[in-house]
């Protein structure tokens, strides 16, 4: 990384802006590494061919975070002069997170039902259960008019269709 930073034009262009860019020596490895040291983290420059990877190490590790927790994780860590572009488009064509993320939610409109006119011309009937045996009975037909809002219900043993009858 510290070769290929010495042969980046980006990193040299960011030289004399607003970032303190210095070179730090790392305990793993003998060359200087850029590092900016503004927020009082040392925070590496990462040159363009490393960037891909350093963003799947910290999207894709386990969560697949979005756009805006990604380039608070990156940008915590790392220094580049496209860090919102690139996490941005990364993260739209992401495959895990494009099978995993709904971003629209469909609603479907609430039935319309005539009012009825008269009583039992529309009866509600539905089956509760299983509950606690009592006499043998674990189910109950509930059925419910409409119109009249008057409510019966029928302890049943099971929920066949030829009980039910």
């Amino acid at each position: 990384m510290a070769i290929a930073q010495e042969s980046d034009v980006e990193l040299r262009s960011l030289l004399g802006s607003g970032l303190e860019l210095k070179q730090l020596s790392l305990p793993s490895s003998e060359r200087l590494f850029y590092c900016d040291i503004s927020t009082g983290k040392v925070r590496p420059y990462i040159p363009e061919t490393f960037r891909r990877r350093v963003f799947e190490m910290l999207h894709g590790d386990l969560s697949h975070p979005g756009v805006k927790a990604t380039n608070n994780l990156i940008k915590q860590r790392f220094v580049w002069k496209s860090v919102n572009k690139d996490v941005q488009e990364w993260c739209k064509f992401c495959i895990a997170c494009q099978k995993s993320k709904i971003h629209r939610h469909t609603k479907s409109p609430l039935g319309l039902f005539k009012l009825p006119n008269a009583r039992f011309n529309h009866v509600h009937i539905d089956i509760v259960g299983p509950l606690l045996s009592s006499k043998g009975y674990t189910f109950v037909l509930t059925c419910i008019d409409r119109f009249s809002r008057w409510p019966e219900a029928f302890p049943m043993c099971n929920q066949l269709a030829e009980t039910v009858f």
